[in-house]
């Protein structure tokens, strides 16, 4: 996105009116689950109460939301991503840009080494686009209670 600032501002509970319009937003129908969210689970899962295994920040383009992003801590020393952005900082690189920033995070101040996404299997346009950024696929999982099938798909992070 030439010429736009993209920045990762870690949440807190003063940022609660910005996620609760980023969740008012149709395209966030069905994440963080399968129910439209109450502004208490929200709150409980977004805005920086399980720090500090799940970090989340909100995705900024020049200083407006754009979407949601989070780094989680998993037992073997690296961890997993996920992102969403509004439909209107999609197909700009500002997904490209959010991933870089979350995987130099994620290699220098958490010393992973190792990060993984899940999308739906009916997600292809998200497959495509974590391929697109470095992601493979490691295995398709079944459908569970809370999930949809997804595939799980890891990249290696390698030092600067």
């Amino acid at each position: 996105m030439a010429g736009k600032r993209i920045e990762l501002v870690p949440t807190d509970a003063d940022s609660m009116p910005a996620l609760l319009r980023l969740f008012d937003d149709p395209s966030f129908d069905g994440w963080g689950g399968p129910a439209p969210l109450t502004p208490d689970v929200i709150a409980a899962k977004y805005a920086g109460g399980r720090l500090p295994e799940v970090e989340c920040f909100i995705v900024e383009v020049d200083a407006s939301p754009a979407g949601l992003a989070i780094l989680h801590a998993d037992d073997d020393g690296a961890g997993g991503m996920d992102l969403i952005l509004l439909p209107s900082g999609r197909g700009h690189g500002v997904g490209r840009s959010v991933v870089s920033l979350l995987a130099e995070r994620a290699r220098e101040v958490r010393g992973w080494q190792r990060l993984t996404v899940d999308p739906d299997l009916a997600n292809t346009e998200g497959i495509g686009f974590w391929r697109s950024v470095g992601f493979t696929p490691v295995r398709d999982e079944a459908a569970s209670l809370e999930r949809q099938p997804l595939v799980l798909m890891d990249m290696v992070l390698v030092g600067p």
